[in-house]
């Protein structure tokens, strides 16, 4: 069980390096799109550590919707804004994460369709996104 857990968290911690791997290797302005990929992971991020936070402070809270799972688009930035957010938030996302006790792992909420969701399948979803976005992005940079 353990090991699953540190998959996830392995899973999120190559992110970072590999949105910065694609700035790095654009010529010219880097494309809207893909900033906007960037600002999307950032408010992911910001929004999936405020809700393991509640989970972590709670019993049982019922959880706001995600960015994605709402109409709401990240706004356009520059890209290295963008990706300096992300790390910020990936960090503090990563940190709370390589903290938890086993225990912590199993802890439930109620999510925005009304369903129970416990702590590790919040962060397999979190993955699940992030994986999607970053193919997304290495696609916009010429990666993929």
């Amino acid at each position: 069980m353990l090991d699953s857990y540190q998959d996830l968290i392995d899973d999120l911690i190559g992110t970072p390096t590999a949105l910065r791997e694609g700035l790095d290797g654009w010529d010219g302005p880097v494309p809207p799109e893909a900033a906007a990929v960037i600002a999307e992971l950032r408010d992911r991020d910001l929004a999936v550590l405020e809700r393991l936070q509640t989970m972590l402070r709670q019993r049982d809270p019922v959880l706001r919707p995600l960015p994605g799972e709402t109409r709401e688009r990240a706004e356009a930035t520059d890209p290295e804004a963008a990706l300096a957010g992300f790390n910020g938030a990936r960090g503090e996302v990563i940190s709370l994460l390589m903290n938890l006790t086993l225990r912590d792992w199993e802890r439930t909420a109620i999510d925005a369709s009304g369903g129970k969701i416990a702590l590790d399948e919040e962060v397999e979803r979190h993955v699940e996104f992030d994986e999607e976005h970053v193919s997304r992005f290495r696609r916009v940079v010429g990666l993929g």
